[in-house]
């Protein structure tokens, strides 16, 4: 069995959203998308067969959370383990990710993603995603759409039809005479507004200036409102998703990783300092998560799984039952200092 069979793909269009993200990577040829796909398939041929089949329905639903899963599968079976998949426990029906086990040394790992956005959050990304998926749609071959604002003023998903229509009417109106001269002096021509009862645009018009572009998407260029968050709300939400998965077994007789992936947008050193070391956690003169033996926290994605990502691996001084790091390759802290040995490059290989 393989996670992405051996047949003929044709497609080469960037993801839409709300497309299924296994269906994409199985279908499309671009040699970006073969090469993650022929490393799933090799981490794949690695996972125990019994429990193939459970990690492909998985990815066909969840993709991104069993791409970790597999991930970690892979990075400690390079240093050693064999990782069995949702092991029962003694004291509760849930299982835990793998039972890592090496000659007399075992442990428990959790492996989960860490959202930057909130539930709310996500939709209204989706919402805006989608209605720009629709906008992408605008026949405009010789020009770039710069999309300077876009305001949602309902929950309703405006109508797109005359919305396109609208805008390519705007551009068919353009002379390219006085098009060129004024955009040889400028980035784009004067702004465009466009507006119904359920959004307002704000657009500028850009010519393209390399004839082999005509076909992609119009719209090369967005400006969003940055998200304003206090630092403090990233460090505690990556706080309390540690809490929520330390606690979710109760007692265990061995020791217990955590690994956490944490979304593009967080920062690795401040934001998981700022979650770690203080009086709350590490530096705390009560214990703290003692059923929680270290973290291993992550920023893989699809995008820098070929370019070094980095990791943390931080032990809890106050577990009750010690991670054992002698056999561990990865570089790991302890009490926030570093003991250095080999970072997730070194062990997989990755090129």
């Amino acid at each position: 069995m393989k996670l992405f069979e051996d047949k003929i793909r044709t497609q080469t269009q960037i993801g839409k959203t709300g497309e299924n993200i296994y269906n994409y990577f199985d279908t499309n040829s671009q040699i970006e998308i073969e090469k993650i796909r022929n490393l799933f398939n090799t981490w794949f041929d690695n996972y125990p067969n019994d429990y193939k089949n459970d990690l492909l329905k998985s990815f066909k639903n969840k993709f991104y959370d069993s791409f970790y899963e597999l991930f970690i599968h892979e990075l400690f079976r390079k240093q050693g383990y064999t990782l069995i998949p949702h092991p029962p426990l003694l004291n509760t029906n849930r299982k835990p990710d793998f039972l890592a086990v090496k000659g007399d040394e075992k442990f428990y790992i959790e492996a989960t993603t860490v959202a930057y956005l909130s539930e709310e959050e996500q939709k209204k990304e989706n919402f805006r995603e989608k209605f720009i998926d629709e906008l992408n749609k605008i026949s405009a071959a010789k020009y770039w759409i710069v999309l300077n604002d876009l305001n949602f003023k309902s929950n309703n998903f405006p109508k797109t039809k005359h919305l396109k229509s609208t805008i390519e009417k705007s551009i068919s109106k353009l002379n390219p005479i006085i098009f060129d001269f004024e955009t040889s002096k400028l980035l784009s021509l004067e702004e465009v507004i466009i507006e119904d009862d359920n959004v307002k645009i704000s657009l500028s018009i850009i010519k393209k200036n390399n004839l082999n572009m005509e076909n992609s998407r119009p719209i090369g260029l967005q400006y969003y409102k940055p998200i304003i968050k206090d630092a403090i709300e990233d460090s505690e939400k990556i706080l309390k998703n540690l809490k929520h998965k330390a606690s979710r077994y109760g007692e265990l007789e061995l020791p217990f990783l955590v690994c956490l992936n944490i979304d593009f947008r967080y920062n690795l050193q401040y934001d998981v300092d700022d979650a770690f070391y203080n009086q709350n956690f590490i530096y705390s003169p009560t214990p703290k998560l003692t059923k929680l033996s270290a973290a291993l926290i992550t920023k893989i994605s699809l995008s820098n799984i070929f370019d070094s990502p980095k990791h943390r691996l931080i032990t809890n001084s106050h577990s009750q039952r010690k991670l054992p790091t002698d056999n561990i390759q990865l570089s790991y802290e302890i009490d926030g200092n570093e003991a250095l040995k080999k970072s997730i490059q070194e062990i997989l290989n990755l090129k």
